[in-house]
């Protein structure tokens, strides 16, 4: 092969003479023969746009989340698809006392560390990453990161339900940059939590009471041809009319009528996959934020019906700016009952916080009322956020948008979080006076009542 004058072997011989025709098609690699391995510095091609959906564990996890220190600490985003690979890379992962090196998602079996020990780790680290693994850690702890935002898709979205999104950085509006799922939600079959538990369905009763005080009272109108109760002093009046000129006015009655307020609330509940962290104060494992909403949310379903104000309910959460899913619960005209109550508690904690967008979408429903007055009540358990460039100031911003533009359009619009720490960034959404930050989530059933009464005056 190499230009040796000797005579070649016949196996080389017929090699040769493959090579020289091009056919190749007969020759096979033998059993066990394995190719050369490229060095690690090789570059790897790869789409610019490709993504692929990681299967990620979930399981339960004992206990309530620790809460780190409450200083400020920096993040950044970082692949960790290391474990993802198939060649036979091998990388030693050097062990240390007493210290903490940074992540690396590795093929290797992990022994996590006790709470304790996880959440000094998280307070001693200058720097926090962010990666996502498949298998899901048993340690919890509640962080509240601001991260920067990635680049920002400025392709249009073309369906029927689009809404623009602010961007901050440019003081500008991204035109059809979100699109809105609506769907109606379908009913459990199971036995709702709220009303199997004594103690849930007491705290719905206490609640629907405090809203039938709420009732607009009754007044008597005078001046009808007819009515509830003769008007004597018209009565009177009009007798001697008619005696002393021929002429007497007939419109001597009293009418019993109800002081309508007008009102038109709608409620726009977040139910992204936050709400399945669990609050202290409700047994070992606490209790989950979702059943918390969902109770709160039927005892002021439940309330509003006794008082008569007409109302809706939405349920929202978020995947990326083109699936923004909300769920409609009850709709307005739709009276109160079992079903409504049904799809409440059907009502599931499922991706992300896309605020802006659930906003102008239960803005929209809202200014189709024909009513003096209209209400839109926000209700939330953290900042908004999505996979996508969707958190930080760009979420916050948007978030902030849309309330003033439902505010334009002549809502009264209030927010309610549930979120501890929420002091520090949700007054730049909602504005004074236009918040309540709950501190103790297990509340919100209780406190509802009381802010609905400021809300409309009662």
């Amino acid at each position: 092969l190499l230009g040796d004058p000797a005579p070649l072997a016949p196996k080389a011989a017929r090699m040769l003479r493959a090579i020289e025709t091009g056919e190749l098609s007969a020759w096979r690699a033998p059993c066990g023969y394995r190719p050369f391995r490229p060095v690690a510095l090789w570059p790897e091609l790869r789409p610019l746009a490709f993504s692929t959906a990681t299967a990620v564990e979930t399981r339960a996890t004992e206990g309530t989340p620790e809460a780190s220190e409450g200083r400020a600490h920096r993040a950044r985003r970082r692949k960790s698809d290391r474990i993802e690979r198939n060649d036979s890379f091998i990388l030693h992962k050097f062990e240390a006392i007493l210290s903490w090196a940074e992540f690396i998602n590795l093929n290797r079996r992990v022994e996590e560390d006790e709470n304790d020990d996880a959440k000094k780790a998280a307070d001693d680290m200058d720097e926090i990453g962010l990666g996502q693994i498949s298998k899901a850690p048993a340690t919890r702890l509640k962080l509240h990161l601001d991260l920067a935002p990635e680049d920002v898709e400025r392709e249009r979205l073309s369906a029927e339900t689009t809404y623009p999104e602010w961007d901050a950085r440019t003081g500008s509006y991204l035109p059809a940059h979100v699109r809105v799922l609506a769907s109606t939600v379908e009913p459990g079959t199971a036995e709702p939590a709220f009303r199997t538990d004594p103690r849930a369905a007491k705290r719905i009763r206490a609640v629907r009471r405090q809203f039938e005080a709420l009732r607009p009272a009754r007044i008597l109108t005078a001046g009808h041809r007819d009515g509830d109760e003769l008007d004597t002093d018209r009565a009177i009046r009009a007798r001697v009319d008619l005696v002393a000129s021929g002429e007497g006015d007939d419109r001597v009655w009293l009418q019993n009528r109800t002081e309508k307020r007008d009102l038109a609330v709608s409620i726009l509940l977040d139910v992204s996959r936050s709400t399945e962290s669990a609050v202290p104060g409700h047994g070992h494992e606490g209790r989950a934020v979702i059943d918390i909403e969902r109770e709160a949310l039927a005892a002021l379903a439940w309330g509003l019906d006794a008082c008569g104000d007409d109302f809706a309910v939405h349920a929202f959460s978020s995947l990326k700016r083109d699936r923004v899913y909300v769920q409609t619960a009850k709709r307005f005209g739709e009276p109160m009952s079992s079903m409504v109550e049904a799809r409440i508690a059907a009502l599931k904690p499922c991706h992300y916080t896309r605020l802006g967008a659930a906003i102008r979408y239960a803005s929209a429903g809202l200014a189709r009322e024909a009513r003096r007055r209209r209400l839109l009540l926000v209700i939330t358990d953290g900042k908004p956020n999505d996979l996508d460039h969707y958190e930080g100031r760009h979420g916050i911003e948007d978030s902030r948008k849309a309330v003033e533009e439902a505010r334009r359009l002549g809502h009264a619009v209030f927010g309610i979080t549930v979120d501890r720490d929420g002091k520090s960034w949700f007054p730049r959404l909602f504005g004074q006076g236009g918040y309540a930050v709950i501190p103790h989530p297990e509340k919100l059933t209780q406190v509802l009542p009381q802010i609905y009464r400021q809300l409309v005056g009662a």
